[in-house]
């Protein structure tokens, strides 16, 4: 199978803090920590979602310039812990995240955090350290809201006592000025910009924050101008060399492609483990540029030359997976399987044994993650591996791998519990998967072809049609009931922010005009690869309601970083495309999905008639089943008028 998207959301960077904030339920010695110090902390569950938990975990990030994840060895026991943090000489903040399996203790939303500290005051950067912890990492690791006005604030402390940071930091600074309202961000920029364009001598890191920052307000003339003026400024600098990796990655013919690699590696030899580590991503990158083309020599060629054994096994499974066909129906040459079966073995061992001497592990993941992780990988690696040995005839190997493959997913891939339904139900008989398959369909976790499959095996005990009406009835009443349960515990109920934004035909739609109606505002963009993944499932649920007049479904377009022309014409193009009956919604100036603080996409909120926001989506796991049932298990208590138990007139 494809390896997954390492996000199931698109993150943009978000950030929310307290300053000097006290937690009445952690504490930590010293108090006003300095870089290098062992810092002992001491925290008690009471009150917080963690309550009553035996056991949980503690991670602590260290901000250095990067962000390192240390896993925490706790004490104690019942509701009170402790546990100890080591740091460096170049730590600026820690942050702490006590976590049980997706439950997780983030202080309300707001974080736990600690600067460190020099002569009685926070160092420099460390409350720019707080809000670019946040920059991503905090909303995927710790469900941080956003909140850019307080980022802001953060800089700002900054900045007010180490005024040379502003040319460093500039960029990410205007970007949260454009989060926080667009329509101003530039003139609020403009002192920070003017100060540094007035510097003489300017840096390449100069130019590079300029370039940057005009970048991100959309001016992509002058940042084109700034770039050209700095590669001739700093002929052998980073921009320069940035412009020869562009010109690798964008060409498309293999030899010119090859030259340029080779001319860039002349003239940029690796020295350090990082410098080597991306030198590494060049040969993937040329190995699956000889992909794309079937030049399998090249390939060989290029994939021997990976030394990182992690980074080595994604093109030898996508080589695989290309070569498999992809699905059990497509038909593939002898040929074509044999070579794909190779690369398949190759990718799974080399992935399995990385996990042995984890070198590749990135430094904001504790060994435990990145060994949860990675097995999922295995799964799906293993996955395009038992397809092969399927379609090679190797039919007991295929199911002995599949099984295992689907654990090591915990059974959450839609297709790949699929395939090891047909391979057990073709082994073994239709009546030794009905056990599996009913719990499977309790789960919301079923396919089509799943359900035909528990049709047969349900039937060949004597059943009849109607029986068996019943019993599929039965078993999604139960799962639907379940799930109906989960999302009443999940309602939350908060305002609206009011939106009035144009549709393609530029006719303007309001919250207030579906004032009366359950509305789903589904917040996307083209760019975002779990947004596009989620849209048949969408589709299917736009279906199900386009004749209720009480339902409105509205697909708010933002974060384009577009002219509003360009946008309209992206997005327009996209949805036509793909033959989508989406209402789409252009938010063009990105307040809209800034107000309702959304932290990464997709997002969808359904919000009752009232005009309360009554459930928050985030994500997608690849279950456009699951999907749909959620939307409409939502739709239905919000139409019932019964919410938490309370009964609600609209």
């Amino acid at each position: 199978m494809k390896a997954r998207l390492s996000l199931l959301i698109a993150l943009i960077p978000a950030t929310l803090f307290s300053f000097g904030q006290q937690y009445s339920n952690l504490s930590f010695s010293p108090a006003q920590p300095k870089p290098g110090d062992k810092i002992h902390f001491e925290y008690s569950t009471t009150g917080t979602v963690l309550g009553g938990e035996a056991s949980f975990d503690a991670i602590a990030y260290i901000s250095d310039g990067e962000v390192r994840a240390q896993e925490v060895k706790l004490k104690g026991s019942g509701t009170n812990w402790s546990g100890d943090i080591i740091t460096n000489d170049s730590t600026k903040a820690v942050f702490l995240v006590f976590k049980k399996d997706e439950t997780i203790d983030n202080n309300k939303d707001q974080g736990y955090y600690l600067l460190m500290y020099s002569n009685g005051e926070p160092v420099k950067g460390a409350y720019i350290a707080i809000a670019e912890f946040n920059s991503g990492f905090g909303s995927f690791f710790a469900n941080i809201k956003s909140d850019p006005a307080a980022a802001l604030e953060l800089y700002n402390k900054d900045f007010s006592r180490y005024p040379d940071l502003k040319a460093k930091n500039l960029a990410s600074y205007t970007g949260l000025l454009m989060r926080a309202d667009k329509a101003t961000a530039k003139e609020k920029a403009q002192p920070l910009i003017d100060e540094l364009e007035a510097k003489q001598n300017k840096s390449e890191s100069d130019y590079l924050a300029l370039m940057n920052t005009y970048q991100r307000l959309g001016n992509k003339e002058t940042a084109g101008k700034l770039k050209e003026e700095a590669i001739k400024k700093f002929p052998k600098g980073t921009l320069s060399s940035n412009e020869k990796l562009n010109a690798f990655y964008s060409e498309t013919d293999l030899k010119k492609k090859q030259s340029l690699l080779t001319a860039y590696l002349k003239n940029n030899p690796a020295k350090t483990n990082k410098e080597k580590s991306a030198v590494n991503g060049l040969y993937a990158a040329m190995a699956s540029a000889a992909l794309s083309k079937k030049n399998w020599p090249l390939f060989k060629q290029y994939t021997a030359r990976i030394t990182d054994k992690a980074m080595l096994a994604s093109p030898y499974n996508s080589a695989a997976w290309a070569l498999s066909g992809e699905s059990l129906e497509s038909k593939v040459s002898k040929s074509d399987l044999q070579l794909a079966k190779e690369f398949a073995s190759k990718a799974v061992a080399n992935l399995k044994a990385s996990l042995e001497n984890p070198k590749s592990r990135p430094v904001y993941y504790t060994e435990k993650e990145y060994k949860k992780n990675s097995k999922y990988s295995v799964g799906a690696y293993s996955d395009t591996y038992a397809l092969i040995l399927w379609k090679l005839g190797e039919k007991k190997e295929a199911y002995k791998i599949q099984e295992a493959a689907v654990k090591d997913m915990n059974l959450s891939d839609q297709e790949a519990n699929e395939r090891f339904i047909v391979y057990k139900e073709q082994l073994q008989g239709p009546k030794a998967v009905k056990d599996e398959l009913e719990n499977l369909m309790k789960e919301g976790k079923s396919s089509p072809k799943m359900k035909d499959i528990l049709k047969k095996a349900y039937l060949s005990e004597g059943h009849t049609e109607t029986e068996y009406t019943s019993y599929i009835e039965g078993l999604q009443k139960e799962y639907r009931a379940k799930l109906k349960e989960e999302v009443i515990k999940k309602m939350i109920n908060e305002a609206a922010p009011a939106f009035a934004l144009q549709d393609f035909s530029g006719n303007t739609v309001s919250l207030a005009d579906l004032k009366g109606k359950v509305v789903i505002a589904d917040f996307w963009a083209t760019w975002c690869g779990p947004c596009k993944a989620s849209f048949p499932a969408m589709q299917t649920a736009v279906n199900k309601y386009k004749d209720d007049p009480e339902v409105k479904f509205v697909f708010v377009d933002s974060w384009e970083s577009k002219k509003p022309d360009e946008m309209l014409k992206g997005a327009d193009e996209f949805i036509k495309k793909n033959n989508y009956t989406f209402h789409v919604l252009l938010d063009t100036e990105d307040k809209v999905i800034g107000s309702y603080g959304v932290e990464g996409i997709p997002t969808k909120f359904v919000i009752d008639p009232a005009g309360r926001i009554r459930f928050k989506s985030i994500g997608y796991d690849g279950s456009a089943d699951k999907l749909v049932d959620e939307m409409s298990a939502v739709i239905d208590v919000l139409k019932s008028g019964v919410v938490k138990g309370e009964q609600k007139s609209f």
